[in-house]
C-alpha cells in the first residue's frame, strides 16, 4: 500500500512539473508574441504619424511661402528689379525660384524651382532641405524667361493632395470643365495657359515595347512640334477642342500615377500628363467647355493594355521621334 500511494505521489509530482515548465514555457511564447505585436504597432503607428506630419508640413511650408507673395505692396523688396514685386521677398530666400504654378479647383499652389539637374528638388523643399515629397520643378533645360517650345514642370503625386497629386482629376473630364484655364506665372511675367490635352504614358521603354514617348524634349521645330501635338491628340482622354498652332508654346505638366500598376505591392514607372498651351498675345483666355468630347479609343502604352488584359490596337504604329531645333 505504502509502495502505490509513493508511485502515486512521485506521479503526481512528475505531472505537476510538467504542468508548470509547460505553462511557463507557454507564457514565454506568449510575452514574446505580445512584444512582437506590440513592436509592429510602434511601427507602423511610426509609419503612420510621420506619413501625416510630411502632409503637414509639405502643406504649412507651401502656406508660408505662398504668405510671401500676397503682402501689401509696399512690404515687397525693391529689389532684384528684374523679380515681379511679389516674388522678390521669396527669389531673396531662394534665388532658384522661377516661377509660381496655380491650378483652380485644387490643392496646386505652389512655387517653380529650378536647379542644375532633374533631381535635386525631387527629394529637397523650398529651403534646400530634404523633404520626400520634394517640391514643383521645372526641367533643367527650359528657359523660364522666354520659355522653349515645351517648358515641363515636375512634381511627385502621394495620392494625398500635396505638390502635384490634383493633377489627377483631369483625368475626368466634368473636372476639366471647371478648370481648363490655368496659371503659371514666372518671375518675369504672369501667365494663362489653356489645357488641351491630358494622358497616360511611361517612362519606361520596357513598358511599352521598348518605345518611350518624349514628351519631355524642351526644342522641337515647328513642324515636328505639329507631329508632336497630334501624337499627343491619339493619346488625350479626351479632346477639349483648344486647338494648338506650330508656333504656339506649351506648358507640360508631369507626376506619377498608380493606374497602371499590376500588382499593388509595386508601382510601375507610369505618368499622369497634363498639357496646356499660353494664350496668345491678345487672346480671350476663356474656354467652350462645352466642346469636350470623349476620346473613345485613346492611345495608351503597352502597360495598360497588360492591366486590362486586351489587345493593343496601337502595337504596331509608327514610333514618335522629336526633332531639335536646328
Amino acid at each position: 500500500m505504502s509502495d502505490k500511494y509513493e508511485k502515486a505521489t512521485d506521479k503526481a509530482v512528475v505531472e505537476r512539473a510538467k504542468k508548470k515548465k509547460k505553462k511557463k514555457s507557454g507564457g514565454v511564447f506568449n510575452r514574446i508574441v505580445t512584444l512582437i505585436a506590440v513592436l509592429v504597432l510602434l511601427v507602423a503607428g511610426g509609419i503612420c504619424v510621420k506619413y501625416f506630419y510630411d502632409i503637414y508640413e509639405s502643406k504649412k511650408q507651401a502656406q508660408n511661402i505662398a504668405e510671401l507673395t500676397t503682402q501689401p505692396a509696399e512690404n515687397y523688396p525693391a529689389e532684384p528689379a528684374f523679380v515681379q514685386p511679389r516674388y522678390r521677398a521669396a527669389y531673396n530666400e531662394n534665388n532658384d525660384l522661377v516661377g509660381w504654378i496655380t491650378v483652380p479647383n485644387t490643392a496646386i499652389d505652389h512655387p517653380v524651382m529650378q536647379s542644375e539637374d532633374n533631381e535635386f528638388y525631387l527629394r529637397h523643399d523650398f529651403h534646400k532641405e530634404y523633404l520626400r515629397r520634394g517640391t514643383i520643378y521645372m526641367d533643367y533645360r527650359n528657359d523660364a524667361e522666354n520659355f522653349n517650345k515645351n517648358t515641363i514642370l515636375y512634381g511627385h503625386n502621394y495620392l494625398d493632395s500635396t505638390m502635384f497629386s490634383d493633377l489627377e482629376k483631369y483625368k475626368d473630364a466634368e473636372f476639366y470643365k471647371t478648370a481648363p484655364v490655368i496659371t503659371f506665372n514666372t518671375i518675369y511675367k504672369d501667365y494663362k495657359w489653356k489645357v488641351f490635352a491630358v494622358f497616360l504614358t511611361t517612362a519606361s521603354a520596357n513598358l511599352d515595347n521598348g518605345y518611350v514617348f518624349n514628351y519631355i524634349y524642351p526644342f522641337m521645330t515647328d513642324s515636328s512640334f505639329a507631329e508632336f501635338v497630334a501624337e499627343v491628340d491619339k493619346r488625350s482622354l479626351y479632346h477639349t477642342g483648344v486647338d494648338v498652332l506650330p508656333t504656339d508654346k506649351i506648358l507640360t505638366l508631369s507626376t506619377c500615377t498608380r493606374d497602371m500598376d499590376l500588382s499593388p505591392r509595386k508601382q510601375e514607372d507610369a505618368r499622369c500628363v497634363v498639357m496646356a498651351r499660353l494664350v496668345r498675345e491678345g487672346e480671350d483666355p476663356y474656354v467652350d467647355v462645352s466642346a469636350v468630347q470623349i476620346n473613345e479609343n485613346p492611345k495608351y502604352p503597352q502597360l495598360w493594355y497588360d492591366k486590362h488584359k486586351t489587345a493593343n490596337p496601337f502595337r504596331n504604329d509608327e514610333k514618335w521621334f522629336p526633332r531639335g531645333e536646328e
